[in-house]
């Protein structure tokens, strides 16, 4: 049992740590970047430019509050173990996990985008598709895994949401006076999947004799894969509701739309030696249609009373249920994963290098994520960019950095980058593993650039 746990464990971490940043907080500073608008459309790329499908990056946004290494590995004399061994004490473990573990990941995938320069005007239009997921896990479920002992654990507090959607976007950026430029995004968006859960009671009684186990919960679904006239109120769950190989019901199930919007500004003082920044992204909606939506309800028990020495059997009984409920006569909205972020920098040495503070804060439907990140930007020549960062706070610990290149001559932009790499490693069974970090975002892009406006080119 606990090698399977420790199986999903594992799991877990691997795929978080495999995950990119669509919002990157290193690339924030970086001029020659065309990311660094989806933190800021007031941001502007030294350049236009074009991202094809395929090339113009994929990246997931992970926040959280505990899934570091060093609260799941520890030192064992000559080895490292889990926080599942023996050797680990409870407390050791447990004390380091809030009470509610929260986790959040936004992808963005970059279907197509086209950035240029009209006069003074900076104009990006593009198509994304976007999943914001949100994950609350009771620290019960931790004591459980550990201990599995005598006493009741309550998972209850569990909750699972997600927002997939496609949106096509318009963006502007332009100076209102010789110190301020502001910028603008407008998204319509077209809702892909969402799915929630609403559980209302999952507990586990444990004592020498039984294990007994109850859950009762809902799931809600809609999205163009779901046929809602196919879930009929009390019959049992079945898999006719989805259909995903029938593509003319797919487009025509498209019935779920919303809108959003990013706004933001950048102040140049002091003779463009200070720029100081602050922008809000992904303030919107999406309405999801009432012919999409399906619920189910889930109730069940389970009773465990031992192994009878005698015969090899176990004395247990369990009891599953999951049926169809009623649909509601209405639609339902559902608010987007917002973010505000202010940013402050300091150019020496005529904009070669600079040092960068940024304040990042995500709000995650009842969840809430900030992050304080500090950078150093080097710009050697007007093509290349390199920055080195360190983020603070959401139990980020020293010695974890972010590091981003940007090369962008006339023809190409290439970006790559990662937050949160950990340069001390512990090793598990031979395999050197990061030991501080939370999550690792690795991020890349391929872009061409075209044009470049007037301004720019004489500064330069």
């Amino acid at each position: 049992m606990k090698r399977l746990l420790i199986a999903l464990l594992t799991l877990t971490v691997v795929m978080v740590n495999e995950h990119a940043v669509a919002q990157s907080s290193t690339s924030y500073f970086m001029e020659g970047s065309y990311f660094r608008t989806e933190m800021n459309p007031a941001l502007r790329p030294t350049r236009g430019y074009l991202a094809l499908p395929g090339m113009s990056g994929i990246g997931v946004d992970v926040s959280s509050n505990f899934l570091s290494v060093d609260n799941f590995f520890y030192k064992n004399g000559d080895q490292v173990v889990t926080a599942l061994h023996s050797s680990v004490a409870s407390a050791d473990f447990l004390n380091k996990l809030p009470n509610i573990e929260k986790l959040g990941i936004d992808l963005n995938v970059n279907i197509l985008g086209v950035g240029f320069y009209s006069k003074h005007t900076y104009w990006n239009v593009g198509i994304n598709v976007r999943s914001q997921s949100d994950i609350a896990l009771s620290k019960d479920l931790f004591r459980a895994l550990k201990t599995l002992g005598n006493g009741t654990y309550n998972l209850s507090d569990t909750s699972i949401s997600s927002n997939n959607f496609a949106e096509v976007y318009v963006g502007s950026s332009f100076p209102v006076c010789k110190w301020a430029t502001v910028g603008v995004r407008a998204k319509f968006l077209l809702g892909i999947a969402n799915a929630s859960t609403d559980i209302h009671e999952i507990v586990a009684d444990v004592s020498p004799e039984s294990i007994t186990a109850r859950l009762r919960g809902t799931v809600r679904a809609n999205g163009i894969l779901f046929d809602g006239s196919m879930a009929h109120p009390g019959e049992k769950i079945d898999t006719d509701v989805i259909r995903t190989n029938d593509i003319g019901f797919l487009l025509g199930n498209v019935r779920s739309f919303g809108a959003a919007i990013d706004a933001g500004f950048e102040f140049n003082l002091l003779d463009d030696h200070l720029r100081v920044s602050a922008a809000i992204t992904d303030l919107g909606f999406i309405r999801w249609h009432k012919k999409s939506h399906i619920i189910a309800t889930a109730d069940a028990d389970f009773y465990f009373n031992g192994v009878n020495l005698d015969t090899g059997d176990a004395d247990l009984d369990s009891n599953f249920e999951a049926t169809w409920s009623d649909i509601p006569t209405k639609g339902y909205t559902t608010m987007l994963n917002y973010s505000f972020n202010v940013g402050v920098e300091y150019t020496i040495l005529r904009n070669r290098i600079s040092f960068g503070l940024l304040s990042h804060t995500e709000f995650c439907n009842s969840l809430k994520f900030t992050e304080l990140t500090a950078s150093v930007n080097f710009r050697p020549l007007n093509w290349l960019s390199a920055t080195f960062s360190h983020t603070f706070l959401n139990q980020n610990k020293p010695g974890v950095f972010g590091f981003a290149l940007n090369i962008h001559p006339s023809v190409i932009n290439i970006f790559v980058g990662a937050d949160y790499l950990d340069f001390n490693m512990v090793k598990y069974k031979n395999i050197p593993i990061p030991r501080n970090m939370n999550s690792i975002n690795l991020y890349a892009g391929i872009g061409f650039n075209f044009g470049r406006p007037k301004v720019t080119k004489e500064a330069k």
